[in-house]
């Protein structure tokens, strides 16, 4: 079964996670902080505030060299991805992906 529960994210938390996802390289607060900046117009606090959430609940790992943190994700975007996928189809379409293909081809999303 999926792992959504223990890596649920707020949608703040989701703009730093596509941060870290986006560069693909372990990046400090600071980096963090810039890219948020442009990106959302977060100020430091911010950003150290979802950080610190973000690790507490597994999302982020966090490596320490010369006292300088640096932060990555725990896990993959197409793993994150998957998570959300599979609660939806067992939430709201009762385990049948069939029956989500359906409402998503009804909506134009699929071909």
């Amino acid at each position: 079964m999926s792992d959504y529960a223990s890596r649920r994210i707020s949608e703040a938390e989701l703009s730093v996670m596509e941060a870290l996802w986006d560069t693909g390289t372990a990046m400090t607060a600071k980096d963090l902080q810039i890219t948020l900046k442009e990106r959302r117009d977060w100020e430091r606090t911010t950003v150290r505030s979802l950080l610190t959430r973000l690790q507490e609940k597994g999302s982020v790992l966090v490596s320490k060299e010369n006292d300088v943190a640096t932060y990555t994700p725990a896990f993959t975007k197409e793993e994150y991805g998957w998570d959300l996928a599979e609660v939806l189809v067992q939430r709201l379409y009762d385990g049948d992906a069939a029956a989500l293909v359906t409402t998503l081809r009804a909506h134009g999303l699929l071909a």
